[in-house]
C-alpha cells in the first residue's frame, strides 16, 4: 500500500472546509454520502494531516506521486451524485493543492519516470492505455489488460491479464517493444491478480494480491518479472481479502498494504525478512481504505480514510 508537512516541491497542506448541515432529516432526504480524503503522514504513520480534498469527487483513490513530487494524480467518482467505478475519473493535482484538472475517464494512473506520460486502465475499451500527462494523445498497448504500473527505471509497464481460467503478470518492454509473461502458460498459480500491484526500486520484482486457484485464499505476495523460477515468495495469507493496493518505499526495505480487518489498518513489512506485517500506528478521524503512495523521497506516506460521520 505514503514528522513534517511537505515542503518546497512536495506538499503544502491542502484543507478544505465545508459549512455545517443540520443534523435533522426529513423523510424524504438522501442519506449523507461519506467523502474521503487524502492525508499525509510520516512513513511509519505518525503525525496524519489533510493533505487534499477533492471537492466534487466523494469517492477518491489510486494515488500516485509525480516522479518530482510537485504533482498527484489520482482516480475518482461522484459517489454523492450516484456515481460508480463505471463514471471513474482520472484526476491530477499540484502538491500545493492547486491547479486541479480532470483528464478524462480512467483509473489507476501510474507516472512515467520523466513525469511526462501516464499509464492507466480503462473500461471502454477495456485495457490498458498509455497518454500525456495533460490527458491527450491515447494509445492503447493491451486491450484486455489491467491495472498498469510504470516501472521505476521508465522501460516497462506491468499489467494483469487472463490466463484461460488463471490470472497472469504481462511484462511490456517500451524498448523492445516485446511482452513476456511472468508465469509460465497455464503454470500461474493465481485465478486472481489484483489492481495497484507496485514494483520494486530497482524494477526487478512485483508486490501483488492474488488469490490462490488451489485453496482459494488471499496472498500478498512477491514476484521476480524475469520469472516466478526466479523468485516468488508469499509474506501474508488470509481467507479474506487485503485491500487491492501495494506501495514499496523507495529505499526498498518496506511495502505498506491495507489490512482484511475491519475497521482497516495499514500493515507493513520488509520483503527481504520473513516476519510478519505489523501495523502502523495511525490515529485519524476516519476510516482508513488503503489507497497509499509514498512521496518519490520517501519521507512520506500518503493514504486516504472515509469520514466516519
Amino acid at each position: 500500500m505514503r514528522q513534517v508537512v511537505l515542503t518546497g516541491l512536495y506538499c503544502v497542506t491542502c484543507f478544505i472546509f465545508f459549512n455545517a448541515q443540520s443534523t435533522l432529516l426529513v423523510a424524504d432526504e438522501k442519506p449523507k454520502v461519506k467523502r474521503t480524503r487524502f492525508y499525509i503522514a510520516s512513513p511509519e504513520g505518525e503525525n496524519p494531516k489533510v493533505f487534499f480534498v477533492a471537492e466534487n469527487y466523494f469517492n477518491t483513490g489510486s494515488p500516485a506521486f509525480s516522479p518530482d513530487g510537485t504533482k498527484l494524480a489520482f482516480d475518482g467518482w461522484k459517489s454523492q451524485e450516484g456515481e460508480s467505478f463505471s463514471n471513474v475519473q482520472i484526476m491530477v493535482v499540484d502538491a500545493d493543492g492547486t491547479d486541479f484538472k480532470v483528464l478524462g475517464p480512467g483509473a489507476m494512473p501510474s507516472w512515467s519516470p520523466g513525469g511526462n506520460r501516464i499509464a492507466f486502465s480503462q473500461s471502454s475499451p477495456y485495457g490498458v492505455v498509455i497518454m500525456n500527462a495533460d490527458g491527450s494523445n491515447h494509445k492503447m498497448i493491451e486491450a484486455g489488460g489491467w491495472g498498469a504500473q510504470w516501472s521505476p527505471d521508465g522501460r516497462k509497464i506491468a499489467y494483469t491479464v487472463r490466463d484461460g481460467r488463471k490470472a497472469n503478470f504481462r511484462i511490456y518492454d517500451l524498448i523492445e517493444e516485446t511482452k513476456t509473461d511472468v508465469f509460465p502458460e497455464g503454470e500461474s498459480p493465481y485465478s486472481s491478480i489484483y489492481w495497484n500491484s507496485t514494483w520494486s526500486p530497482d524494477s526487478n520484482w512485483l508486490c501483488f494480491l492474488g488469490r490462490n486457484a488451489e485453496d482459494k485464499t488471499f496472498e500478498v505476495a512477491t514476484v521476480n518479472v524475469a520469472g516466478m523460477k526466479e523468485g516468488l515468495k508469499v509474506h501474508y495469507k488470509s481467507k479474506a481479502s487485503t485491500y487491492q493496493d501495494m506501495a514499496w518505499h523507495p529505499q526498498g526495505d518496506m511495502i505498506v498494504f491495507g489490512s482484511d480487518t475491519q475497521p482497516r489498518k495499514l500493515l507493513k513489512f520488509n520483503p527481504a525478512d520473513d516476519k510478519a506485517p505489523e501495523p502502523l500506528k495511525i490515529t485519524v478521524d476516519g476510516n482508513i481504505n488503503g489507497d497509499i503512495s509514498f512521496t518519490p523521497d520517501g519521507q512520506h506516506l500518503l493514504f486516504n480514510a472515509r469520514d466516519k460521520k
